[in-house]
């Protein structure tokens, strides 16, 4: 029993011992192994800060998209993404594009939804100060539907007429469709790492760096243990 205890102790304080000589080596270590450490540190963090800026998802972008949770921002497109980080499609806005174009009695900025493939879904004109009886007549009009299932080449080049009884609010809102997919056409994303991926490329770089920091810390350990 007492040697049992005994071994007990040794095995721990020879843990201990082991471990507290491992710390006095990273202690020891010259700036080499702090940038590499600040490197490690850096790329673990990635994934976190990735995920931080991700925003709520509007309720217009959720009758399109009922799966979707969170966005993901990504220059002027933001990515819509499921629960699970699959990307559904994008959602952009006209500002500040179209910052200064007027409708009838002030801007008419946009939110535009488009599937995986860069399609249009859905314009949606925001909060505005237009007049409520020239957005219903815009709307009642079909003149946000008047784009859906165009790329932006197409919706570029197309000839959309003015609603009847609303020209000015019209023309804003195709002014600052035109503004908008001029800059998304300047400003295309890359197909198409979901955030995931690129969190699991964050990880495994720093899962290599940290094993490489451990091999450092064992090989230098070695050497002195031989001295």
């Amino acid at each position: 029993m007492v040697k049992s205890i005994f071994l007990h102790r040794t095995q721990y304080f020879s843990f201990f011992s082991v471990i507290q000589h491992y710390l006095q080596i990273i202690f020891d270590m010259k700036k080499t192994f702090i940038i590499i450490t600040l490197a490690v540190m850096t790329m673990a963090f990635m994934p976190f800060r990735t995920f931080a800026q991700q925003k709520a998802v509007p309720e217009q972008v959720t009758k399109i998209f009922s799966t979707a949770s969170t966005l993901e921002a990504q220059g002027v497109w933001s990515r819509v993404l499921d629960a699970k980080g699959s990307l559904l499609g994008y959602v952009a806005y006209s500002k500040p594009a179209s910052n200064g174009i007027q409708g009838f009695n002030g801007e008419t900025p946009l939110m535009i939804i488009f599937d995986a493939k860069k399609t249009i879904r859905k314009v949606v004109l925001l909060d505005n100060d237009e007049t409520p009886g020239f957005v219903s007549r815009v709307e009642n009009g079909g003149l946000f539907d008047a784009w859906n299932g165009m790329t932006i080449d197409q919706a570029l080049d197309a000839k959309v007429d003015a609603i009847s009884g609303a020209t000015f609010t019209s023309n804003g809102v195709k002014q600052s469709l035109q503004a908008c997919l001029q800059n998304l056409k300047k400003n295309v994303p890359q197909d198409d790492a979901s955030p995931l991926s690129c969190c699991t490329w964050y990880i495994v770089g720093g899962a290599v760096l940290l094993l490489a920091v451990i091999c450092v810390v064992v090989v230098v350990a070695r050497k002195r243990r031989r001295k």
